[in-house]
């Protein structure tokens, strides 16, 4: 009689990162990377990228060398200019980003309706949360791939002096968070309408409005509160200090502005006193705080709208 062997289990492999494990097996996002990173148009987008962001720092180093009657091997001109040089990254970054982003998202579910593929993803078993979060992951890793790729320029910073650390951990959280939420918007709009090109037109509308109309709107509205702030009393000074506090804060370019600000100025990364304006001495939180709370909120409630927009019946 022969005898059986017996049969020695297989040891478990360990449980892998959940978020990397989420990643890998999120067939849309490995399906979107793989499609874009073997685009052409994928690598023209970051050398066009790379090098607009180098010719503007070339041009703030000759003006600032042309204009400046110092040494270049003077201290306080190098740490100026190394300010200058990280300020302008950071600033066309954001500017970049705010475009880049609804770019990569706004076609994102309007393609597959064009192409009549939209309806065979819902008879799969991809479920519409992991469809949002693939689409939107996709964009956002090829948008961090963007801001990590101008880190070599940054570091031209570092070597002229006057960058601190508290200045690029707020950047690079401003960068995260405005890519994030940029990528939600065009996705959001991409469930909304139909056609790409709607969609398209919508999110830049929308940027439009919030980057540039609201820069416009916040120097008007300092020019006119100074004009009649001898007038006006101290109730009416902070009610119109605490409406600008609130569009500065919901503005990326402004919220990276003012947070400089109340760096240098005041040496404090999370809190301002409202003196360093012009008016009376209260508390203020610090705009990018402000601004990472609103527009983390904004991007969760954009998420659900999306997924919810998925998951009802097509009209």
């Amino acid at each position: 009689m022969e005898t059986q062997t017996p049969i020695t289990p297989v040891p478990a492999k360990k449980k892998r990162w959940s978020l990397y494990q989420s990643i890998v097996d999120n067939p849309v996002i490995m399906k979107e990377l793989r499609g874009r990173m073997r685009d052409r148009r994928t690598f023209l987008l970051l050398t066009a990228y790379l090098v607009l962001i180098s010719s503007f720092v070339v041009l703030i180093y000759l003006f600032m060398a042309e204009s400046v009657p110092i040494s270049n091997f003077d201290p306080d001109f190098r740490q100026n200019l190394g300010k200058s040089i990280f300020g302008t990254v950071i600033l066309v970054e954001l500017l970049l980003v705010s475009f880049i982003g609804p770019g990569l998202t706004a076609g994102a579910i309007t393609s597959e309706r064009e192409r009549q593929t939209f309806d065979l993803l819902k008879t799969t078993l991809l479920t519409p949360t992991a469809l949002i979060f693939g689409k939107l992951g996709a964009a956002i890793a090829y948008l961090i791939l963007l801001i990590f790729a101008t880190l070599p320029i940054q570091s031209l910073a570092f070597l002229l002096g006057g960058v601190g650390l508290s200045e690029i951990v707020i950047s690079s959280i401003l960068l995260l968070v405005s890519a994030v939420f940029f990528c939600t918007l065009g996705l959001f709009f991409s469930n909304i309408f139909k056609r790409t090109l709607a969609a398209t037109v919508t999110s830049y509308g929308s940027i439009l409005f919030s980057v540039f109309a609201l820069v416009f709107f916040i120097f008007g509205l300092a020019i006119m509160d100074s004009l009649f702030y001898n007038n006006s009393s101290t109730a009416s000074a902070n009610l119109a200090m605490a409406g600008i506090w609130i569009i500065v804060c919901t503005n990326p370019i402004l919220t990276a502005i003012f947070s400089e600000m109340i760096l240098i100025e005041e040496q404090s990364a999370f809190y301002a006193s409202s003196s360093f304006m012009g008016y009376g001495s209260f508390g203020l939180l610090s705009p990018w705080i402000v601004f990472s709370i609103v527009y983390l909120t904004l991007t969760m409630m954009l998420i659900a709208i999306s997924i919810w927009l998925v998951k009802r019946p097509e009209k």
